[in-house]
């Protein structure tokens, strides 16, 4: 059954008006009387049944309307598909005068009291799943919650009062008011249980299970929902590791210094010597190593503060994994150290990326994965300057990335009693959601050092506060970020303030599943833990929303 009453109703009544109860008493007489009559047949206690919406609603009304007339002169050369969520694309697809990236740049941050945001569908957020197909127009508006967006104000003049609609939805579903109902019912399904909100793409699994049948491919995952049933039919088991992790090179004299220069001439040897020391990876991996679920050549880099799994291919790491303490000390680097960097004598010079070309190129710098800030001693500070160590990163990017990690990180592990923190490198040229193979980045990239699109961050910690990231017993909480790699911080209008003004605001909106993340990297995270692998695929799909904080 479907009722669109409710809709009709928050659409042109509003989602807080004391009319919604009519629709809502309505279909609660209509469940009433289905559960009536499958009482009546014997049934009530062999038929799952599931409650569920589409969508939330959110007020809404004409004077919280912002107009394109009032930012570009040409918006009889455009099509929007007005409302919660501007799509814009050219009215004739002969324009050759049309240029998105030029619409974007005249959209964005153009006042100071703008009500919309305005994205290349490249740059949205990879949450939203939303870019790589024809039919999808080139530019997205973000608009703010309450507010609509139009081309241009009606022609004739709206007489006072008169608003057709006072609720929409279609803003962006991390808000609250966007999220919906969720009722199961049945022999199946546990009784009197409150579950955390998920995504609805979780649905047709369930639904499959329900009714005996074997779901195709789809963007769920499956198992996830294991927690809502009595007795799953489903067992969702770990998949198997694609690639193992080669034995990383011996530590060799360095012959070739890859135009990298630093002030430790006189330990070279020593600092070496701390790269053959047996290292337990218990701490900086309490999940279990990350699984590459994809044909690559990589070693594990073992260092005392954090440790990396390193691509050749990539000459750079797939992953870098830490963790750090409540009480996590963040230092200023000496100025001595600010442009160090050293070669790591256990990688070949062919297989790793050279200060010379960091140098020749002036559009892309370096950051570092591990922050050197965080090292435990003065020696495994070393350890951080490592070229291993290193990601290409646009200048105007490591203000994000710098910030993070110097007051972030500290911010974070002292809220959770400790942090487990992986980062690494996404590439998505394609901007498909998917990891692109190295054959599809040669296609898009120029050069022998192909640039990140995103990068990611996957934190852990207890869900129980009281216990530390490294003995915790229970159930494990986790918030991600997948973070878009550009050379300008546009999206953010006061990006010109400190970074403690726009840069946590960035990271959220930009916040994601642990599953996105590994659709994106090709890797497979939590591999040994004290859970339930169905506990932990539900901790991959869960989004951290953010939302009680706004």
């Amino acid at each position: 059954m479907h009722s669109e009453q409710t809709d009709a109703y928050g659409h042109k009544l509003g989602p807080e008006s004391p009319e919604m109860n009519n629709p809502l008493k309505e279909i609660d007489k209509v469940t009433g009387q289905l559960m009536d009559g499958l009482k009546q047949m014997n049934l009530h206690r062999c038929v799952n049944i599931i409650m569920v919406g589409d969508h939330g609603m959110e007020e809404a009304h004409c004077y919280r309307t912002e107009f394109l007339s009032s930012y570009m002169s040409n918006v009889d050369e455009i099509t929007l598909i007005p409302g919660s969520l501007g799509r814009i694309r050219a009215r004739s697809t002969n324009n050759s005068k049309y240029d998105a990236k030029a619409v974007v740049a005249n959209l964005t941050c153009k006042k100071p009291d703008q009500h919309f945001k305005p994205y290349l569908k490249q740059h949205l957020p990879k949450r939203l799943h939303y870019a790589n197909n024809r039919r999808i127009e080139e530019i997205h508006l973000m608009v703010e919650r309450k507010w609509h967006v139009a081309r241009k104000p009606p022609e004739g003049k709206r007489q006072p009062g008169k608003c057709s609609f006072s609720g929409d939805h279609g803003y962006d579903n991390k808000i609250n008011s966007m999220q919906t109902i969720f009722l199961g019912y049945g022999p199946m399904f546990k009784f009197k249980t409150k579950i955390p909100p998920f995504e609805n793409i979780e649905l047709y699994n369930v639904m499959c299970d329900l009714l005996g049948l074997k779901p195709v491919p789809n963007n769920g995952t499956h198992g996830s929902l294991n927690h809502l049933l009595r007795n799953p039919v489903y067992k969702p088991t770990m998949p198997e590791e694609m690639s193992k992790p080669t034995p990383s090179g011996p530590v060799n004299v360095i012959t070739d210094d890859l135009g990298c220069t630093c002030d430790e001439k006189n330990k070279v040897e020593e600092l070496n010597e701390r790269l053959r020391q047996v290292i337990d990876d218990s701490k900086n991996l309490p999940y279990g190593r990350p699984a590459v679920m994809f044909h690559s050549k990589y070693s594990i880099l073992h260092h005392k503060d954090y440790i990396s799994g390193y691509s050749e291919a990539l000459a750079m790491p797939l992953w870098t994994s830490y963790t750090v303490n409540k009480q996590v000390d963040v230092t200023v680097l000496p100025e001595a150290l600010n442009t160090c960097v050293r070669p790591d004598a256990r990688v070949p010079p062919a297989s790793s990326q050279s200060c010379t070309s960091y140098r020749a190129d002036k559009q892309i710098s370096y950051g570092f994965l591990y922050p050197p800030q965080l090292a435990s001693s003065n020696d495994a500070r070393y350890d951080a300057l490592l070229i291993t160590n290193t990601v290409p990163m646009y200048p105007a990017f490591k203000r994000v990335w710098t910030y993070f990690q110097k007051t972030l990180i500290k911010k974070y592990a002292s809220e959770r009693n400790g942090l487990n923190v992986v980062v690494g490198p996404i590439f998505d040229y394609d901007f498909d959601g998917l990891r692109d193979t190295e054959e599809k980045m040669k296609q898009y990239v120029n050069t022998s050092m192909p640039i990140p699109t995103h990068f990611f961050i996957v934190a852990t910690s207890c869900l129980d506060f009281t216990q530390t990231v490294d003995s915790c017993t229970g159930p494990l909480s986790v918030f991600s970020f997948i973070l878009p790699h550009r050379a300008d911080n546009d999206e953010s209008c006061n990006s010109w303030e400190d970074e403690s003004k726009w840069v946590e605001e960035l990271m959220k909106m930009h916040t994601a599943r642990v599953r996105d993340v590994e659709i994106l990297t090709g890797l497979d995270f939590y591999r040994r833990t004290s859970q339930s692998y169905t506990d932990i695929l539900s901790l991959k799909t869960y989004l951290h929303t953010y939302e009680s904080e706004i």
